[in-house]
C-alpha cells in the first residue's frame, strides 16, 4: 500500500483486495472505490477499481476495509493510529451509512442510476463529516443537527426561538464552526432522511382528487367548482394556487426503510416467536383475527417480515381553539408485527395522510383515501422488493391491513354504516329493536334481552323493562362476504352541496326501484360501499373495524355511572326519558 512504486510486483495484492470486495457485494456489479481521490465516495465497476488502485493508488488511512466486508475492531489497528482518529473513523461511517441509506437505497444500486448521483452524494457525505469546529472529534455536523432537531421537535419550539438558541450556541463556538446558523440551513442538511409527501389537489366539495385523469382539469367534473382558489369579492381566479390540498405520505417507501435498520428489522419478526402460551392476549399475534389470516392466507403468514396493519383515524383542531370548528383528519397506520410496547410508540405511528378541512370529509372519505388504498392494493397482490439488514438478504414485502381503529361516528363514514337513527347498531342490523322517545327527542334501543339465556328470568319482566316479553334470539352477526353482497350494488356518489351537506343520492335511487320494507331497511343501514372492500382480503378478514377504547371506556361508562348515581345535570334520567 504504501510502496514509492505500483507497478512492482507485491501490489499485485490488489486482486486479493478485489477478490474481497467481490465478496462482499455479492450480486452488486459496483463497489467503493478506495482510491486517493475517490476515498470510499464513488460507486465505480470492478475493472475501474483496479485500474485506480494501480494508476492513483489507495487512501493510505484506509487500513481496515470497513466497506468491503471486514469488521471494525479497534484492537487490530496499528500503534500509530490514534484513538481520535478511530473515534472520527466511526463517526465518517456512521454518516456514511446514514446518507448511503437515504440516498441510495440497497436494493436499487446500479451503476448508470450512482454515476449520475455520485458527485451529490459525495458533496452531502463531506459536508455531514466536517467536524463541529476545528481538532473536535467527538461532534460532527450532522451529528449535531440530529440532536438538536430532535430537541427542537420533542419541546415545540417555534423557528423563530429554535433560530434564537442557534445564534446563542454559535456565539459560544469557535469562530470557524459548522452549526447551522438557521433551522433553514438545518432543515436543507437533514433532507436527503426526509421521505416527503405528495401534495394532491382535492375538490373543495370532496368530490374527487385531482389525480390520474383528472390531474389536467382545472376544475371539478361532478361539481364544476374550481380547482384553484377564487376570491369572494372580485370572483377572480388564482390560477396555481389550489383550494384544497391533501398530503399524502407514501407508505412504501417508509416500510422499506424499516427494514435498512438491523435493530427494527429483528423488531419486525418478534411476534414469530413470541405468542402467548397461557392462553392470555399481550398483542394481536394472540388474537383469533391474526389465526384467521394465518389459516386463510398461508403464503402470506409463511414469512414472518410481511406486515400487519392497523388504521386509526379522526378529526381534530390543529389551532388549539376550542371555539373553532375546523377539523383536521390525520390517518394514521399501526405496525402490528413490532413489539407491545414499540408497535405503539408514537416514532412508529405512521401518519400516511393529512385531510384538510375546514368541514370533516364525513363518508367522502373513500374520495381521500383512493392512493393509500392503492398503495395497500400493491403491497398485497406483488409486493416489493425490499432489504432485510437483519438477515442481510432481498425480500418480497407485502402486507395485509387487518382492521380500522375509530370512534362511533367516524367508524360510520368509515365503514358505510349508518351510527345514527332507528337502524344504527352494526351488530344488530335489520333488527335491530329501536324506539323513539317522543319526549326526550332521540331513539332507545331495547333489545339487549335477547342476548340472555332462553330460560333467563328476564326475558319474562315487563315492567322492569319495556312492557314486554322477550322471545327472540340474538341476532345473527352478518360476515364480510355477505355485507360485500349487501352493498355490492350500491353506486357511491361523492360530494357536498353548497350548504356542506353531503350528496345521497344513493338512498332516493334504490327507494325509487324497490319500495319493499327489506330494501328499504338495507338503504337505511348502509350508506355506501366502503373503499375498503377494494382490498381483495377485506371480506375475509373475521374483524374488520373496532371502537377505540378511550370512547368506550370513558363517555359510556361516565354515562351509566353518573346515571346509577343521579349526578345532577349529568344523568341521562329524568321525566323526559320516563315518558312514553
Amino acid at each position: 500500500m504504501h510502496l514509492p512504486s505500483r507497478l512492482v510486483p507485491e501490489y499485485e495484492g490488489v486482486q486479493k483486495f478485489i477478490a474481497q470486495a467481490r465478496l462482499y457485494a455479492k450480486t452488486r456489479e459496483v463497489i467503493l472505490c478506495p482510491c486517493k481521490k475517490c476515498k470510499n465516495k464513488k460507486y465505480l465497476k470492478f475493472d475501474e477499481v483496479y485500474d485506480h488502485l494501480i494508476i492513483k493508488g489507495i487512501d493510505p488511512s484506509y487500513t481496515t476495509w470497513v466497506f468491503h466486508g471486514e469488521i471494525y475492531n479497534p484492537q487490530l489497528q496499528g500503534e500509530g493510529s490514534s484513538r481520535g482518529a478511530q473515534v472520527e473513523e466511526n463517526k465518517n461511517r456512521d454518516a456514511y451509512n446514514l446518507y448511503r441509506d437515504s440516498f441510495v437505497p440497497n436494493e436499487e444500486i446500479g451503476h448508470t442510476m450512482i454515476e449520475a448521483r455520485d458527485n451529490e452524494f459525495a458533496d452531502l457525505l463531506e459536508d455531514a463529516e466536517s467536524p463541529l469546529f476545528p481538532g473536535c472529534t467527538t461532534y460532527t455536523k450532522l451529528l449535531v443537527a440530529l440532536s438538536l432537531h430532535n430537541y427542537k421537535s420533542t419541546n415545540g419550539h417555534t423557528d423563530h426561538s429554535f433560530n434564537e438558541l442557534l445564534k446563542i450556541l454559535g456565539e459560544m463556538l469557535p469562530e470557524k464552526h459548522t452549526l447551522p446558523d438557521s433551522i433553514y440551513s438545518m432543515k436543507k442538511l437533514l433532507k436527503p432522511f426526509d421521505l416527503g409527501y405528495e401534495k394532491i389537489h382535492a375538490c373543495p366539495n370532496d368530490c374527487c382528487l385531482f389525480r390520474n385523469e383528472f390531474k389536467d382539469l382545472n376544475s371539478c367534473p361532478k361539481c364544476g367548482s374550481s380547482r384553484w382558489k377564487v376570491d369572494k369579492v372580485t370572483a377572480k381566479i388564482h390560477k396555481g394556487v389550489p383550494e384544497k390540498v391533501l398530503r399524502y405520505f407514501p407508505v412504501i417507501p417508509r416500510l422499506k426503510r424499516m427494514f435498512k435498520s438491523e435493530e427494527m428489522a429483528e423488531d419486525l419478526i418478534w411476534h414469530a416467536n413470541h405468542k402467548s402460551q397461557d392462553h392470555m392476549m399481550r398483542h394481536p399475534v394472540d388474537s383469533v383475527a391474526w389465526d384467521t389470516i394465518n389459516h386463510k392466507w398461508l403464503a402470506f403468514a409463511l414469512d414472518p417480515r410481511n406486515l400487519r396493519l392497523g388504521l386509526a383515524t379522526d378529526g381534530f383542531n390543529p389551532f388549539g381553539d376550542l371555539s373553532s370548528r375546523y377539523s383536521c383528519w390525520p390517518v394514521i397506520l399501526v405496525n402490528y408485527n413490532l413489539p407491545p410496547l414499540v408497535c405503539m410508540a408514537k416514532e412508529n405511528l405512521m401518519l400516511t395522510l393529512l385531510i384538510p378541512g375546514p368541514k370533516q370529509p364525513e363518508n367522502d372519505i373513500d374520495v381521500y383515501l383512493e392512493p393509500l388504498v392503492e398503495d395497500l392494493k400493491k403491497l398485497w397482490d406483488t409486493g416489493v422488493e425490499a432489504h432485510d439488514a437483519f438477515s442481510k438478504s432481498m425480500f418480497n414485502l407485502k402486507a395485509i391491513l387487518m382492521w380500522t381503529i375509530n370512534d362511533f361516528p367516524a367508524y360510520g363514514n368509515v365503514s358505510g354504516c349508518t351510527t345514527k337513527g332507528r337502524f344504527s347498531c352494526p351488530i344488530c342490523g335489520e333488527d335491530v329493536c329501536s324506539m323513539w322517545l317522543k319526549y326526550n327527542r332521540k331513539f332507545a334501543y331495547m333489545g339487549h334481552r335477547r342476548y340472555l339465556a332462553h330460560d333467563h328470568p328476564f326475558r319474562k319482566k315487563k315492567k322492569w323493562f319495556n312492557g314486554k316479553k322477550e322471545s327472540k334470539g340474538k341476532p345473527k352477526l352478518l360476515n364480510g362476504l355477505e355485507i360485500l353482497t349487501t352493498v355490492k350494488d350500491i353506486e357511491n356518489y361523492w360530494g357536498k352541496n353548497k350548504k356542506g351537506e353531503t350528496i345521497n343520492t344513493t338512498r332516493k335511487k334504490r327507494k325509487e326501484v324497490d319500495s319493499s320494507e327489506k330494501v328499504q331497511k338495507t338503504v337505511k343501514m348502509w350508506k355506501k360501499k366502503s373503499i375498503f372492500f377494494d382490498l381483495p382480503y377485506w371480506s375475509g378478514l373475521m374483524l374488520r373495524h373496532n371502537l377505540d377504547v378511550m370512547h368506550v371506556e370513558k363517555n359510556v361508562s361516565e354515562n351509566i355511572i353518573e346515571t346509577l348515581l343521579n349526578v345532577k345535570k349529568k344523568s341521562k334520567d329524568g321525566i323526559n326519558a320516563r315518558k312514553t
